[in-house]
């Protein structure tokens, strides 16, 4: 500490000033980050203008956990000697740490214009543009970056991501296949076989896409491929098949025996799952456990909050798992009425055997393959009975799931044979949702930024749920009713993609195509309730959004799918005995929709018989008693089954 304290006291000797800054870089270079921008601060205090000394105490202070204050001397510095790339380069680092990502793409600019060779700061562009949701703009960066090292299959990998998510499918599934031969890891064969399209130029590139998908898997599974953790080295599930319109029980049968072959341990059994039989429960409750990724303000919680809350305490004891996530109302809510609540490690055998511990009877998965963590910690055993239900409505393919419980209102006849689950078709809507209500005055079109006198044909659903084939339709609509605007909420960027496929197909109506920004949970609700009519896409229907559409009148309009996904508005208008709404194909659907649009006697004749009706749809708690049963019954026949053996 003498030695430190006559350093401080040193103030004119140019070589003594030099040694107190070397002196501070090796303080910093061990971690005493607070000695180290004590020393360089008592340079300062001698040399006010001495750049390498407002970095070191830049450095030294962002280090120290006092980011702000350190970015401002590096910035100082910069300006003191703008032809250092050091600087410019730890500036836009920091930066990019403090989750800064517009000013660390500004840094990144400026420290390459210095270093234009530079692969760290490339990276680091590309980076901080594709977390701004500039992919476009990324994709210069990255491939810079790849040129110059050929040989780094990780430069391939962020290529790829970025290629895939602009729609340049054939240039990702190069480079993910050029980045697994540079020995990346058989995690990105498998990648290459999920590039798929998120906003489809037509029903060719799905095509193409679900041929390329199979491929690759057979290949794959040809290749014996290994994968030591699928939660790191895939990190993406299936999602986008489900929004092709087509039956996915192969495909994802496929894509789950290729994961079981290719890491055995994800087929982990849970010890009192193995013979003999468990004992029976300590209080005669069942255990049941729900896990999911969204247990909080997100469209899964709120399908799922009434569930949890209803479950009869008498019959079940309730654990529920969290991962890390907003503790906002609903999570805080979830976590008050359950028993127990278990907070879930990232690792995959970490969360395996965290779940193990509880001694399940029941594990109730909320929805599988939209969350990459769910999807494969399905594949364990962890409980003797495992389901799933609609929070993603398609089979996943995964053997250690018992039951999918769907909406029998809802469900083709022949739904049996789309799941790998054995289909469970429940009375109700399956929810117990409670009825949303809005704030008066509420918010209308104009305080969306769309006229008064306009008909509004409002499609609020995720775009990548709007098939090439629903094209056709949405235009013919607007060709029907000069009046009408077609109103979009495009929350992830995604409008562009979708514009740039309907124009063509309907250029003279395409400025009645409007794209609003996510908004707020409320004022999402408000627009559904204020719009003269919505609109229930192809293929994949509305859940979440019709429940809260009906909750005020909101005429929507749906022609049912094949498969239970593009039927969601069929189940709710049949159980609430409404057929007003329904076409038997795309003709009728554009002139229902017209019809309602352009005759304000007839729609709010529907309204009012939808307001009569709706109430079917909440807070049912005769589907909490339905779930109950199946579950309760399946329970029993599995233990009476093993009993038999």
């Amino acid at each position: 500490m003498r030695r430190f304290s006559s350093c401080l006291r040193l103030a004119s000797p140019m070589v003594s000033l030099q040694d107190a800054l070397n002196q501070a870089l090796q303080l910093y270079a061990a971690g005493q980050f607070d000695q180290s921008a004590a020393l360089a601060g008592a340079v300062l205090r001698a040399l006010p203008d001495q750049p390498v000394a407002r970095h070191t105490l830049g450095i030294a202070l962002c280090a120290g956990g006092k980011a702000e204050a350190g970015l401002v001397q590096i910035a100082i510095a910069i300006a003191l000697d703008p032809a250092q790339p050091v600087y410019a380069v730890n500036r836009a680092t920091l930066l990019s740490g403090c989750g800064r990502r517009a000013e660390a793409a500004t840094a990144y600019r400026r420290a390459l214009r210095l270093r234009p060779a530079d692969a760290r700061l490339l990276d680091g562009l590309g980076t901080a543009l594709g977390d701004l949701g500039h992919s476009e703009e990324a994709l210069q960066p990255f491939r810079h970056r790849a040129a110059l090292e050929p040989e780094l299959a990780e430069a391939y990998r962020k290529l790829a991501i970025l290629e895939q998510r602009v729609g340049q499918l054939p240039a990702a599934r190069r480079a993910y296949r050029r980045a697994w031969r540079l020995g990346g890891g058989d995690g990105l064969l498998v990648r290459e076989a999920l590039v798929l399209p998120i906003i489809p130029r037509s029903v060719e590139d799905i095509e193409e896409s679900r041929r390329h998908c199979a491929s690759v898997i057979d290949a794959a599974c040809a290749q014996g491929v290994r994968l030591e953790d699928p939660l790191r080295e895939v990190g993406v599930t299936s999602f986008y098949l489900s929004y092709h319109g087509q039956d996915n029980r192969t495909l994802n049968t496929r894509l789950a025996q290729l994961y079981a072959a290719a890491c055995p341990s994800l087929l982990e059994t849970a010890a009192h799952c193995r013979p003999p039989a468990a004992a029976a429960p300590r209080d005669g409750r069942l255990r049941i456990g729900f896990v999911s990724d969204y247990f909080h303000g997100h469209t899964i919680g709120m399908l799922n909050e009434g569930l949890i809350e209803q479950l009869s305490r008498e019959r079940f004891a309730v654990t529920l798992f969290l991962v890390p996530g907003p503790e906002d109302e609903l999570r805080c809510h979830l976590r008050a009425v359950a028993d127990q609540v278990v907070e879930l490690p990232a690792a995959l055998s970490a969360a395996r055997q965290a779940i193990a511990e509880q001694r399940l009877d029941i594990l109730y998965y909320t929805d599988i393959g939209m969350s990459p963590f769910t999807y494969f910690l399905a594949f364990a055993r962890l409980a003797p009975l495992q389901c799933l239900t609609w929070g993603h409505p398609d089979t996943t393919g995964i053997p250690t799931l018992d039951l999918f419980l769907s909406c029998g209102a809802m469900e083709p006849e022949e739904g049996e044979s789309q799941y790998s689950e054995r289909l469970v078709r429940l009375p109700g809507p399956t929810l117990y949702y409670r009825r949303p209500h809005l704030p008066e005055p509420r918010k209308t079109r104009v305080d969306f930024g769309l006229p008064a006198g306009c008909t509004v044909y409002l499609c609020p659903q995720s775009l990548f749920k709007i098939h090439p084939d629903y094209d056709a339709a949405l235009i013919a609509i607007l060709r029907r009713d000069p009046n009408g605007l077609l109103v979009f909420v495009d929350p992830r960027g995604q409008g562009g993609a979708l514009l740039e496929r309907l124009r063509p197909k309907g250029p003279e109506v395409a400025e009645r195509i409007r794209m609003l920004p996510g908004l707020k949970a409320m004022d999402f609700i408000a627009l559904t309730a204020d719009a003269d009519v919505m609109l229930d896409p192809f293929h994949y229907s509305g859940g979440k959004t019709t429940l809260e559409a009906l909750a005020f009148g909101t005429p929507v309009v749906t022609w049912p799918g094949a498969f239970m996904r593009g039927r969601h508005t069929l189940g709710f208008y049949r159980l609430m005995g409404l057929e007003d709404t329904i076409a038997r194909d795309p003709a009728e659907y554009v002139e229902r929709a017209v019809r309602l649009g352009t005759d304000p006697d007839l729609r709010a004749l529907v309204r009012a018989r939808t307001l009569e009706r709706c109430g079917v749809l909440f807070e049912d708690a005769s589907s909490v008693r339905a779930i109950e049963r199946v579950l309760v019954e399946a329970v029993q026949r599995q233990r009476q089954a093993v009993r038999a053996a």
